[in-house]
């Protein structure tokens, strides 16, 4: 085994003797292989054909490196001081600022989000209540959140009713878009799958401002705002029926008034979560009426009573489609 040991030590190993020597390793105790490598460390090299001008070179070398290695530890160590003395306060700010920041971001974030079919009331600490409607999620930190600082990250769908500050407004932040309320009553819709968002305002008055445009609108009573995500501008039109109507999720209910069926089953598809389609249907057509916001299986018993469909599903897709013979 010595000769292989050897062998290895000059690179002379052939394939087979190299998994020789894995072989007898693996097998070999700590011990053992600690006591080889201590007899080869001791070993005497053979410098017999090596010139004494060589070796005094190397001594050379060797001896004024030895002599240079305390003087330049000492300078390296001087100036890792000097160093450490300046960093440590930037150091230790910068370890504060990571701690508050991560407490922030964690410990004092208080998150409130609705699943599928729940509703969730929220008293805000300065007297704003909201009520959301089902998938919405409301982020804001409480040790922040005071009657001077009123702040709060939102998606989905909520009816708000701001208390009134004019000094200290209530602002909603959005993907796309930023809401700034001084005390009013309206309903925020946003869902992230939807094309558009919609504010419609009861009372009061509300700004928004477009993150993709920064376009920027005030809104007054009974009128209603859509900003298309897609381009960033806002459209803003008056409400045509009371409030009862643009809330009518927070009794169940989805509402519709002479609606194309194309924006109703685009309505069904973001309530309830899923892809809606229709085929050998004019989705021109009108609708008008009242469906659940707590019962699928009813809307597609109505919907395809209605327009004469057979309903199929296909993961998380449901096919509307009309007989052509009718």
């Amino acid at each position: 085994m010595s000769d292989i040991v050897e062998k290895y030590r000059q690179s002379r190993l052939t394939k087979e003797e190299l998994l020789q020597l894995r072989d007898s390793v693996n097998r070999s105790s700590d011990e053992a292989q600690a006591a080889e490598m201590q007899a080869h460390w001791e070993e005497k090299i053979d410098i017999s054909q090596v010139d004494d001008d060589k070796i005094d070179a190397i001594q050379e070398r060797l001896d004024t490196r030895i002599q240079a290695s305390p003087t330049l530890r000492r300078r390296l160590w001087s100036l890792v001081q000097h160093v450490a003395v300046l960093l440590l306060p930037i150091c230790l700010a910068g370890l504060g600022y990571m701690g508050y920041q991560q407490r922030l971001t964690s410990d004092d974030l208080l998150t409130v989000s609705t699943r599928q079919g729940e509703q969730v009331s929220i008293d805000f600490p300065d007297g704003t209540q909201t009520q959301m409607n089902e998938r919405s999620i409301v982020a804001y930190r409480p040790h922040a959140f005071t009657k001077k600082h009123r702040e709060i990250d939102f998606k989905g769908e909520a009816y708000f009713e701001v208390r009134h500050d004019a000094d200290h407004p209530f602002l909603i932040h959005t993907p796309d878009v930023s809401v700034k309320v001084t005390g009013t009553k309206f309903n925020l819709c946003y869902y992230a799958e939807a094309a558009t968002m919609t504010l419609s305002l009861f009372d009061g008055s509300v700004s928004l401002r477009s993150v993709k445009t920064r376009e920027q609108i005030r809104l007054k009573p009974n009128e209603r705002c859509t900003l298309d995500k897609a381009t960033g501008h806002f459209t803003v039109e008056p409400l045509d029926e009371d409030s009862a109507y643009y809330t009518a999720w927070r009794r169940h209910e989805l509402v519709f008034r002479s609606t194309p069926l194309k924006q109703v089953v685009e309505k069904l598809g973001t309530v309830y979560g899923v892809d809606i389609q229709l085929r050998n249907v004019n989705t021109d057509d009108r609708f008008t009426g009242t469906l659940p916001s707590s019962d699928f299986n009813k809307c597609l018993i109505v919907m395809s009573n209605l327009y004469h469909c057979k309903v199929s599903r296909d993961d998380n897709t449901v096919i509307l489609t009309k007989n052509v013979s009718r």
